[in-house]
């Protein structure tokens, strides 16, 4: 994998209702911090600022809520916040 393969945007839940973007990459198989985004703001924020970097950068989404693990950003599904 190479190093723009192994980067991507993580839309990342801090609180209820409250939401950031990060950049992570892998580092010998695990996802860790790169780089800030945005920083804390409601989830269609937060989620409109991750679509545009990584549209911008050409990179891959995922999203991770509290207490979970990231997994791949669906538009279909994800465009909403998610309800737990």
């Amino acid at each position: 994998m190479s190093a723009p393969d192994s980067l991507f945007v993580v839309l990342q839940q801090l609180e209820q209702s409250s939401w950031c973007v990060v950049r992570r990459c892998l580092q010998d198989g695990k996802p860790t911090f790169a780089s800030r985004v945005a920083r804390a703001r409601p989830y269609e924020a937060a989620c409109r600022a991750a679509l545009d970097a990584a549209k911008a950068e050409n990179l891959r989404i995922a999203v991770q809520a509290t207490g979970a693990a990231p997994r791949w950003f669906d538009p279909r599904n994800d465009m909403r916040e998610p309800r737990p």
